[in-house]
Formats: structure tokens, sequence, C-alpha cells
């Protein structure tokens, strides 16, 4: 059966990591330093050092990950102390402030840590969500599979639409040059335009009320289509071969526009995935270089 690594050896690191926060707590509780909480006390240099400690070694998860031959743990485990502790220096570097900022190096450390964890709780989340998304979209697909379906879709509504009416061709390669999959960072993460089937679908529509001799009426996206499969049901008995080209020629683009949107969730799930990173790794980094300012600071003028 397959463990979470939320759930790593029956949530040994919740464990400790909730047994360190709160032994944390009840000493900080009891400690009544003359001057009040600050980080200059001995409460704060020992929170101030575990704080330290614990931040360079969750650090060392990144180096870890790429060792596939180290014998130091399991990376499942690895990850699940990364998260709950990476959870509890949030509570040991605020207790080590005692609660004091300003705008000095200090709170720029507790600042980018802040960050860096918030960050790290939105990876945590879309790593619990977006991997079962990602396999249950795909069912089995592959990115590639779908491009080359999508290829030959567009191909054969051409070439079936020239068969039919100029017009329609005109719509079949004008549905084509509007598709969209992926895009930029901002498309990836909220999601690729739709393809414009409802133009589609309404000069479909068009075209076979003229063909039946039907009359027109007040057309939406979603209404149309509605329009167009109900009228199509009802006539596609009939013995004209154009509206059977042109039931055809709907069912190629509406499965095409079906595999364009699967591929850009796809797209769209995987980004989100990967967005996290580009934030957790840098601030990471930029918190590494605060904190070695911040104890040198304190050697240096304390």
């Amino acid at each position: 059966m397959h463990e979470s690594f939320l759930r790593h050896s029956r949530w040994r690191y919740l464990k400790l990591a909730a047994a360190l926060s709160a032994a944390a707590i009840l000493v900080y509780i009891w400690h009544e330093p003359p001057y009040g909480a600050n980080g200059g006390t001995w409460l704060g240099y020992s929170l101030g050092v575990i704080g330290a400690g614990l931040i360079v070694w969750l650090a060392w998860l990144g180096v870890r990950k790429r060792r596939y031959r180290s014998n130091l743990g399991t990376l499942r485990g690895w990850t699940s102390a990364h998260v709950y502790f990476g959870l509890a220096l949030l509570v040991i570097a605020t207790l080590h402030t005692g609660f004091q900022f300003g705008w000095n190096i200090h709170t720029l450390a507790y600042v980018l840590m802040v960050l860096v964890i918030a960050s790290g709780v939105y990876g945590i989340v879309v790593y619990a969500r977006y991997p079962r998304a990602i396999t249950e979209n795909r069912a089995q697909a592959t990115r590639d599979a779908w491009l080359a379906e999508i290829l030959d879709l567009n191909e054969s509504a051409v070439e079936l639409a020239d068969t039919i009416d100029p017009e329609m061709h005109r719509v079949a390669v004008r549905s084509v040059a509007r598709m969209r999959i992926g895009g930029g960072v901002r498309a990836q993460l909220l999601g690729a335009a739709k393809p414009g089937d409802g133009d589609e679908v309404a000069a479909i529509g068009d075209f076979l009320r003229q063909k039946l001799g039907a009359s027109s009426a007040v057309r939406s996206a979603e209404s149309e289509q509605i329009i167009l499969f109900t009228t199509v049901s009802i006539f596609v008995g009939e013995t004209d071969p154009g509206i059977d080209r042109l039931k055809r020629l709907l069912d190629l683009l509406s499965r095409r526009n079906e595999l364009v949107a699967r591929l850009n969730r796809d797209i769209q799930a995987h980004a989100r995935l990967q967005i996290w990173l580009y934030f957790h790794v840098p601030l990471t980094i930029a918190l590494l270089a605060a904190l070695a300012a911040h104890i040198l600071s304190v050697f240096l003028y304390w």
C-alpha cells in the first residue's frame, strides 16, 4: 500500500516536530527575563541556534534529493521531516525574536523564512492534489499521442469541410488557427484560452438551418450547441449527404476541442506543480544569505 510522505513511519516527524514546538513554547512561557523576551537572552540565543540549524538542515533536502545512492535515510523520510520541522521552525524562530521586529536585517531574515515556509506549504497542497488529477486527466494517454491526434483531427476537419462548402472550409481553417495550447506563464497557470467552439458551432448551425430551411433563432454559445445537436438528431435520417458530413465535421471539431482542453489541463497542472519551486528555491538562497548576515551582525555588534 502506498504511504504518503506526510504519514511516513506513522507520523514520526509530525510527533517529533510537535514535541519540539511544545517544549519551546513551555520554556518560553516559563522564562521571564528582566528586560523582556528577545533574541539576546540565553533562551533567545538557544532558540536562535536551533532555528539556524534547522534552516541549514532543511535546505539540505535539495541536495539529498539528488543523491540517489545516499544511505542517510529514505527520500520519503527526508521529505516528511522537511515538512514538519519546517513548520516547527516557524514556532522556534518566532519565539527567538521575542515578538520584536523592526526595519533591520534580523526582521528581513525572519520575513524571508516566513515566505519560504509559505511557498513550501503551497508545494504540499499542490503535491497532494495535482499528481492524482494529472493521472485521471491523462487516462493512460501521453502528450505526444494527444498532439498527434489533434493534428490528425485538424487535417481531417479541413479536408472534410472542403467537400461541404467554401464557408465551412473557412470555418474549419479559422477554428484551427484559433486553437491555443499552453502559452505563457499566465496562460499555463490560469488555463489557456478555450477553443473558439462557440463561433464554429454557430456557423455550422446557421449553415445547417439554411440547408434544412429552418428559421433562425437568437443564439448563444451554449444554446447554439443544443440547437445544433437537436437539429442534427432530428434530421440525421435525411438522405442529403451534406447533413451527414456536417455532423461528422462537428464531431471532429468537438473531439479536437476535447483533446485540446485535456492537454491544456495537463499543462496547467504541471505548471502549478512546478511554479512554487521558482519561488521556494530562490527564497531559500536569499534566506541563507540573510541568516549569515544576521548571525555575523549579532557577533560583531551585540
